[in-house]
């Protein structure tokens, strides 16, 4: 075989290789760079979601508020219809006085523990997504450093077939 051949044999054989290498390298970059676009967008998530949790606490307090003025005005209309009966509130009338505040306490708390709950599970959530994030980045630079080494081994592993090659063709 010619040296022309030859010559022409391994720098196609090279350029193949190196196009090999480029190809890996590049799978690595993209591997990279979509687990840190993954872990942007699970920040991103984590944000919103501790900003609802936010809210819904406000939330919460808002309608705890809400609820409790309306309580104070309804105990003060049973006082006031008691004292319109001239009645004084003794009694089984204080007991209805006595359990309507109850009830009211106990709503006012169940609505500030419902915002709690809503907050946990939201910050619960916030939490979630960024440990998602930090495993696709990790992910991402696993598969770089991966790719690495897989250009590597293509690379010495092709040299010493193209060496191998070039030496049966002389």
């Amino acid at each position: 075989m010619g040296a022309g051949l030859v010559i022409a044999a391994v720098v196609l054989g090279g350029t193949g290789l190196g196009l090999q290498m480029k190809a890996q390298h590049e799978q690595g970059k993209a591997a990279e760079a979509q687990g840190k676009s993954e872990a942007a967008w699970r920040e991103y998530n984590a944000k919103l979601s501790e900003r609802e949790a936010t809210e819904a606490q406000a939330t919460a307090a808002h309608e705890e508020k809400k609820h409790r003025k309306a309580g104070e005005r309804l105990k003060a209309r049973q006082r006031v219809a008691i004292g319109k009966a001239g009645v004084l509130p003794t009694g089984s009338l204080e007991d209805i006085l006595e359990e309507t505040a109850s009830e009211l306490e106990i709503d006012a708390l169940n609505i500030r523990r419902g915002g709690e709950v809503g907050a946990q599970r939201l910050t619960a959530e916030a939490q979630l997504s960024r440990f998602a994030g930090r495993s696709a980045l990790l992910r991402g630079r696993a598969a770089k450093r991966a790719s690495r080494v897989q250009m590597a081994a293509t690379g010495v592993g092709g040299a010493g077939q193209l060496a191998f090659r070039g030496a049966e063709l002389n």
